[in-house]
């Protein structure tokens, strides 16, 4: 496998939050893991510390009863590295210690992170999914919020706000003025002034249903929120309609309980837009979980492609490997226009599209149009989606853009991508995708002109349709081309 490491050991995270305590297990590439289980309880930890400074006995019995559940089942799945924090409720609480005594006897090893651990940890996250993001990681959990500044890496000096969603009907209760003060205030007493014309990234769940709805009252094409990205103004626009109560036509995949919490989260999302006056949104569906994960990894494997390390792995299913896509996407590559600036995507690409022609034939536009609109991928964003998607159509022989795929990508890129596909067709219907197949063959530009070179043992896999083939690639890119065997002999022009 060429530079991604695909073991598929499982790893838990067991997050104690002040809203609700969750086990997550994973397995699948280290760098872009998979969910294989994923459970939450709603304890409400946090929620009655703004009255009585501690945990209920009720909230503390609902979370020491899933804590146990978790731990049973951990034993029973053999799942052997397990990570378990707490956050804000614990930490805030006066019988916070206390309780996670209690969950100690259970096996299990709790660690309390900080303020600025756990936005360092959320930040993490985002780094992960987002590789090379700049900006600012804002992570709303039940309670608090967690901001710190990004670079690449979480930067130092992240600060966390009680801004909690059970934290904000009380604070909005005193009315929109004092509720906005009371933002503006906790921002600055933390000396918090940075994020000015940069990216916002999103994480929490009461936030992901934001984006939700924010894509339902859009129409946007793609059912994932991870890596949604609106304007700012666009955002504040929404947040300040959400925050106004009542959500008509919620979208369905919105619990109840996420739906209760939806209009506090917009109005704080509104005074963080006015006050941090970022460039734009863009909402992660990685957050403190998967940033624990990454922060477990070696150097080497976190600098891994997080897009590759995901179709890799969801193709292994079809067995089409990443050598594979690496092969037809270096033999392709000279009928590809800027095939060293779009390495990984075009890779990953024509990956997807190999592992297509595995599914059941009646069925490939459909599997294509649900791998590029519901699927989530890491690493990928929707420009990303939509030539990946048109690159699964294109090799199917299929060249007419979608009216979807046009909010996703421009048409140049969806245009190139169309070429992609046509050269992916073009490479493994006449080699097979086979290494003897691939060496015995070649693509090159030659004078404006498309070259297909065949050596004599490969002379025989050329045939009329691959003809139709080379010509419809040759067209699309709107070049003559020829063919020819070893020694220069014309056999086609």
């Amino acid at each position: 496998m060429i530079g991604i490491s695909l073991s598929s050991e499982k790893r838990a995270i067991i997050d104690i939050g002040s809203n609700t305590v969750r086990l997550v297990v994973y397995n699948g590439p280290p760098r872009a893991p998979v969910v294989i289980l994923n459970e939450k309880v709603s304890a409400r930890l946090g929620k009655d510390l703004g009255r009585t400074g501690a945990i209920s006995d009720k909230a503390m019995r609902t979370a020491l009863s899933a804590l146990a559940r978790f731990a049973a089942l951990l034993r029973l799945l053999g799942v052997d590295n397990v990570e378990c924090v707490a956050t804000a409720a614990a930490r805030d609480a006066a019988n916070g210690a206390e309780f996670l005594d209690a969950v100690r006897g259970f096996g299990l090893a709790p660690r309390l992170l900080s303020g600025e651990e756990e936005a360092r940890a959320s930040a993490a996250g985002v780094i992960a999914a987002f590789p090379g993001a700049r900006g600012i990681a804002a992570d709303l959990g039940g309670g608090s919020l967690e901001l710190v500044e990004i670079d690449g890496e979480a930067c130092a000096g992240g600060i966390t706000l009680p801004f909690g969603t059970l934290r904000l009907p009380d604070m909005r209760a005193a009315g929109p003025q004092k509720f906005a003060a009371s933002v503006r205030a906790g921002l600055k007493a933390r000396g918090w002034g940075k994020g000015r014309d940069l990216p916002l990234y999103i994480v929490g769940g009461s936030w992901r249903a934001l984006a939700l709805q924010a894509m339902r009252v859009l129409q946007w094409p793609v059912d994932d929120p991870h890596g949604f990205q609106l304007p700012a103004s666009e955002a504040l626009h929404l947040a300040r309609l959400f925050a106004k109560g009542r959500i008509d036509d919620p979208d369905p995949r919105i619990s109840s309980a996420r739906l209760a919490t939806l209009p506090d989260a917009a109005a704080l999302l509104t005074q963080l837009i006015a006050s941090l006056r970022p460039s734009r949104l863009v909402f992660s569906s990685w957050g403190l979980r998967e940033g624990l994960l990454h922060m477990q990894l070696p150097k080497d494997i976190q600098r891994e492609s997080p897009m590759l390390a995901s179709v890799a792995a969801f193709a292994l299913n079809a067995r089409v490997s990443l050598d594979d896509a690496s092969g037809v996407a270096a033999w392709t590559a000279p009928a590809c226009r800027d095939a060293a600036r779009d390495g990984d995507l075009r890779k990953a690409a024509s990956l997807l599209a190999l592992a297509a022609m595995r599914t059941e034939p009646n069925m490939r536009t459909e599997e294509a149009l649900t791998w590029a609109l519901r699927k989530r991928w890491i690493g990928l964003d929707m420009r990303g989606r939509g030539m990946m998607a048109m690159t699964v159509f294109a090799n199917s022989g299929l060249t007419a853009i979608p009216p979807e795929f046009t909010r996703l990508a421009d048409k140049a890129d969806l245009d190139r991508a169309i070429g992609w596909g046509l050269a992916v067709r073009l490479c493994r219907r006449l080699t097979g995708g086979t290494q003897a197949g691939l060496a015995s063959t070649a693509l090159s530009l030659e004078n404006g002109r498309l070259v297909l070179s065949l050596k004599e043992s490969a002379r025989p896999l050329y045939n009329g349709g691959i003809s139709k083939d080379l010509k419809a690639l040759a067209e699309w890119l709107g070049l003559e081309w020829s063919v020819e065997a070893t020694g220069g002999v014309l056999i086609e022009a």
